[in-house]
This record gives structure tokens, C-alpha cells and sequence, in this order.
């Protein structure tokens, strides 16, 4: 098993270290970790050292799931910007180009996989939490458009194996097998795999508030599943979250005061507060969460955090790997 951490090419990742690839290379040495899962989009890629990079994060585009079923949520009046940033693009084909530069730019960097969220909310729903759709409608939609991006590659297969990931909304969220069962006949393709992000399974229980007893709820849920889907877990986003009450204390919140009329980046920053509420990405501290790792025996191990500066990542690094290898 490989264990990489997450990083972005943002200003906020890469001031941490300088933006000095040799600072975050000995950091890697020094948490004895293998390599990074580096977000990537459709940007053409500044210069980065391939031999760093073991897997990539593809965007999540929150509307795209209502842009497919209904394409004239195209045609509503918004940015251009925005439209990029909720649905992918202004249009169907151009959410598949730039979903294929994003796949070709994993290809350049030669990652191992590429994840992709198989989720939908769009901002309004992170705070109400009323959906006009089920499950099965944004699984049908993602392996329809997923079928349509991956079909110009040789022999309909996409170039970097892509892994998909559990969120809490509407999608593959691994609270159901027969939802895991339903996504994988829809897809034509056969390279690819899942990633299982053990906060976001948290999440979507709405039980999770004491480590230890969320431990054993993400084990029982994954007991429940096949034992095919379990070698099908090739990667993990490790990392506990702990936001049980306040997901079910949360459910049909109002939307902020003139929520609709705000600039699209005040609304996206109030979405952003809400989510760390839901979503802690903290590290494990109890030795009983390499039950989960033993259990899945993912080929990568993302630690996945969400850090403002070097010293707290270093110490959540550091809590989480004393945690998982005692």
C-alpha cells in the first residue's frame, strides 16, 4: 500500500511550502510518504516533478447532474465563471472536453488513478438539503456522461483509471450495496474502481460523534457489502469525521438572507462555512482505525486534510500515521 497525501496547486497549498517542490519533497521523506494526490482540472499543468505525483483529484462539478438531466439549466442566467465552476461548462460538449483535458492532464503526469466525485448538491442544497432528484437519477446520469467522455479513448477505455468516490448527497454514498451494484452495470467501461473516503461515509450516516464507536460503524457498513465490491476499494481518504449532531440537527436549515441575490463568491464562501461544519477531514488518534485499512487493504492511502499552514499538517500527519501504524 502506498500512502500519499492530498495537495492542490492553489496558492493556499503551495505557500505552505514556498512553492518550493524540493520543500514539499523532503516533507514527503520525512512523514515517509509516497507520493501526492494532486488536484488537477482542465488548465494546462504548470511544471511539476511527474515522479512526485502517484494519483490525481479530478474537479467536482456540483450542478452537473441537473445540467444532464435537463440541459437547459445551460441556458439560466449566470457568469460564464460560474457556469464552469457548477456545471463544468456552458454546455454538454464542453463539459466533456474539459473533463478529457482533465483526464489527459492526468495522463501527463502519469497518475495512477483520477478521482471523480459521483455526487450532486448544488449550493442552495448544502444548507436546505432538498433534492428533486434520487440515487439512481444521478447514478444514471454520471455513468451517462462518464460513457460519452471515456468513448473517443482506445477501446472505449480512459487513460488513467479513474476511482469513485462516496460523498453524502445524492450518488454513490455506500450506505446502500444495491446503489454500488446499480452505478457499476451501467458503465462501459472497465478501468476504474472506488475510492472510499471514510469521513464522508461518516457523513452520510448522521451517527458519527465519538472515534472509537464510529470506527465500528464504518466496519458494519462495510460488512454489509460484497466481497466484490470490497476488492474494488482500490484507494482511501483516510481521515474522521465526527459531525453526527450536527448533520441531523442541521436538516432543512434556512438559506442566508438574500442568499439568491449574492455575488456568486459570497455564496460559494457561505457554502464553504457550512461544509467544514459537516465535512472535519481530521485525523484518527485511536489505533483502532487500521481495523478499516486491514479490512479494505487499499492499494493508496490518501491522508487527507485540510490545513491553512505547515504546522498543522504536520501535526495531523503526523497524529494519524502514530494512530494507523501504533
Amino acid at each position: 500500500m502506498k500512502e500519499l497525501m492530498n495537495l492542490s496547486l492553489y496558492e493556499n497549498d503551495m505557500k505552505m511550502f514556498d512553492h518550493d517542490w524540493g520543500k514539499i519533497r523532503n516533507f514527503l521523506v520525512r512523514h515517509d510518504l509516497d507520493g501526492i494526490e494532486l488536484f488537477v482540472d482542465s488548465s494546462p499543468l504548470p511544471d511539476v516533478p511527474v515522479d512526485l505525483i502517484e494519483g490525481v483529484h479530478l474537479p467536482y462539478w456540483m450542478g452537473r447532474h441537473r445540467a444532464w438531466a435537463d440541459p437547459s439549466a445551460f441556458s439560466q442566467e449566470m457568469e460564464e465563471f460560474e457556469k464552469v465552476y457548477v456545471f463544468g461548462g456552458s454546455n454538454r460538449e464542453e463539459v466533456i472536453d474539459n473533463f478529457r483535458r482533465s483526464l489527459e492532464n492526468a495522463a501527463l503526469l502519469d497518475a495512477s488513478y483520477a478521482v471523480f466525485h459521483v455526487s450532486y448538491a448544488e449550493m442552495a442544497q448544502v444548507f436546505t438539503r432538498c433534492f428533486d432528484c434520487t440515487d439512481h437519477d444521478v447514478l444514471e446520469t454520471t455513468a451517462e456522461f462518464l460513457n460519452k467522455a471515456v468513448s473517443v479513448y482506445p477501446n472505449g477505455e480512459p487513460p488513467v483509471r479513474l476511482f469513485f468516490e462516496n460523498l453524502w448527497w445524492p450518488g454513490l454514498t455506500f450506505l446502500e450495496p444495491m446503489n454500488v451494484e446499480y452505478f457499476s452495470s451501467l458503465l462501459d467501461f472497465d478501468n476504474w474502481a472506488f475510492v472510499l473516503d471514510t469521513g464522508h461515509l461518516m457523513n452520510a450516516t448522521m451517527k458519527c460523534e465519538d472515534e472509537e464507536c464510529s470506527i465500528d460503524v464504518v466496519m458494519d457498513l462495510l460488512s454489509t457489502h460484497s466481497e466484490d465490491f470490497i476488492k474494488r476499494i482500490e484507494g482511501m481518504h483516510f481521515h474522521c469525521s465526527l459531525s453526527g449532531e450536527y448533520m441531523r440537527n442541521s436538516i432543512g436549515k434556512e438559506l442566508p438572507a438574500g442568499f439568491d441575490d449574492m455575488p456568486f463568491h459570497d455564496r460559494l464562501l457561505s457554502v464553504m462555512e457550512i461544509l467544514e461544519q459537516m465535512d472535519h477531514h481530521m485525523p484518527f488518534t485511536s489505533e483502532k482505525c487500521s481495523q478499516i485499512v486491514d479490512f479494505v487493504s487499499p492499494d493508496f492511502l490518501t491522508h487527507e486534510f485540510v490545513s491553512s499552514d505547515l504546522r498543522s499538517l504536520d501535526e495531523k500527519l503526523s497524529e494519524q500515521k502514530r494512530a494507523l501504524h501504533g
